[in-house]
C-alpha cells in the first residue's frame, strides 16, 4: 500500500523554512553553521506544533526528564514534535522493556545537497514504503535508541504512523555520529510507523509473519 510522502508534512512548513532556501546559497559547506541553522529549524517546528492548527499535532516530553514539564517550558530542544499522519488499531504503547517493529526513515533537515533531508537510516528497500513486501526492523525499546524515537514509541500504537522530529539533545548530542555522516547538533526527522510489539517475557516469537 502507498504511503504518503516523506516530504509531505515539510511542505506545511514551507514558511518555516525560507531561512535555508536564501542562507545556503552564499555557504561554503552544506553544514556551515549546522547549530544555528537546526536550532531555527526545531523553534519553527515547536511553534507549528503549539499552534496545532490541523489538530494532527503533538508536543511530547522525552521519558527521561522527569514528571515537571514546566522546568523547560520555552526549551524547544527539550521535547519532541510529532505530526500524526494515520492511527493505527492498537490498545497498547510499547514499555520500555519490550521489543517492537518499526518501518521508518530517518533524514536531517533539508539543504542545498538534500532538498528533503538527507536520508541516514531507513527499514525499507527503497524510498517509499510497501508494507506488501518490507519488513519492519526489530528494535529493543531499551537497546540503540535515542531518547527521542523511544520517546515517540512509548506513546504509539501498533499501525500509528507519525512524523517525529528529535531535537539534537534527544537525538545524537554535540558529537558528530557515524563518522560525520550525522553531524553534531543534528535534528532528526523520523518517518516512523509502529509495525508490532512484542511484550517482555511474553511474546517470544518475534519473527515476522
Amino acid at each position: 500500500m502507498k504511503r504518503p510522502s516523506f516530504i509531505v508534512p515539510l511542505c506545511l512548513l514551507a514558511f518555516a523554512f525560507s531561512f535555508f532556501s536564501c542562507s545556503e546559497k552564499d555557504e561554503v559547506g552544506e553544514y556551515d553553521n549546522w547549530k544555528q541553522r537546526n536550532q531555527i529549524f526545531v523553534d519553527s517546528i515547536a511553534k507549528v506544533a503549539a499552534d496545532n492548527a490541523d489538530g494532527t499535532w503533538e508536543i511530547i516530553k522525552p521519558f527521561n526528564l522527569g514528571d515537571d514539564a514546566t522546568l523547560y517550558q520555552g526549551m524547544t530542544n527539550y521535547f519532541i514534535y510529532v505530526k500524526k499522519l494515520e492511527a493505527g488499531s492498537g490498545t497498547i504503547h510499547p514499555m520500555y522493556a519490550d521489543s517492537v517493529r518499526i518501518h521508518f526513515m530517518g533524514r536531517l533537515i533539508p539543504t542545498t545537497k538534500h532538498p528533503q533531508g538527507y536520508n541516514f537510516a531507513k527499514s525499507y528497500s527503497t524510498n517509499e514504503l510497501n508494507e506488501a513486501t518490507d519488513v519492519p526492523t526489530i528494535f529493543g525499546m531499551n537497546q540503540n535508541l535515542v531518547v527521542g524515537l523511544s520517546t515517540a514509541l512509548m506513546h504509539m500504537y501498533e499501525g500509528d504512523h507519525w512524523i517525529v522530529y528529535v531535537p539534537y539533545y534527544l537525538g545524537y548530542g554535540e558529537t558528530d555520529y557515524t563518522k560525520g555522516a550525522i553531524p553534531a547538533y543534528s535534528t532528526l526527522i523520523y518517518d516512523l510507523k509502529l509495525a508490532r510489539i512484542y511484550r517482555a517475557k511474553i511474546d517470544t516469537d518475534t519473527s515476522w509473519h
